[in-house]
């Protein structure tokens, strides 16, 4: 099999799990946990495979760091709203359910839910990057299942920090479309914010010294 095609099927199959866990799991206090464990297990089972980025963010800051080209982002992100579309229509099937929480009353995306995936989002994506940077990838399906738990319960979107997911879940009719567009812009921003962040808080970069 072509090495993209299976590193894209593993994102792809990955992608369809999470999504299936959040979208056809209970709605009660266990939910943010189970979706954290499937979250870290799809990492653990998929990172030897494609390095489980299972999220378009994720692989957008790789793609920024060089270390994925851009037919393998292009290929990735592909990949992952295919599996988004495929776990939310499983997670309907299956129970229908639909949060609809963090709509304001007005019928609008409430302002908070642009900020806390801002936070999610920038949190996440500095965790992994400081990871790695610190060579010490193997901790990222614990550590990013530790985060998405802790970040659900500040945040009223359930910490989606990941644009697949936010797909998925109009896929599944849990919000109107036009709430879509906001929430990636906002994962994004918590993209570059973590960016930002790595760069004034990651290890300083050992100079040459130049030969006389």
């Amino acid at each position: 099999m072509n090495a993209l095609l299976k590193k894209s099927l593993a994102e792809f199959v990955g992608v369809t799990v999470f999504l299936t866990a959040i979208t056809a799991g209970a709605n009660n206090g266990l939910k943010p946990f189970t979706v954290s464990v499937a979250l870290a297990l799809m990492i653990l089972l998929t990172g030897g495979v494609s390095g489980g980025h299972l999220n378009p963010a994720v692989s957008l800051f790789f793609y920024s760091r060089k270390e994925i080209d851009l037919g393998t982002f292009l290929s990735y992100v592909a990949a992952q709203l295919a599996g988004a579309f495929a776990g939310a229509s499983l997670g309907a099937l299956l129970t229908g359910t639909a949060n609809k929480s963090f709509i304001a009353s007005g019928g609008t995306i409430a302002p908070m839910a642009i900020a806390g995936e801002v936070v999610a989002t920038a949190g996440l994506v500095w965790i992994i990057g400081t990871l790695v940077q610190n060579k010490l990838g193997n901790l990222i399906p614990v550590a990013v299942g530790a985060w998405v738990l802790t970040a659900a319960s500040f945040t009223s979107t359930g910490a989606q920090a990941n644009p697949a997911v936010t797909f998925g879940l109009m896929v599944q009719g849990s919000w109107p479309t036009s709430f879509g567009a906001p929430l990636v812009v906002a994962q994004v921003a918590g993209v570059l914010v973590a960016i930002v962040l790595l760069l004034v808080f990651g290890p300083a970069k050992k100079r040459t010294a130049r030969k006389k």
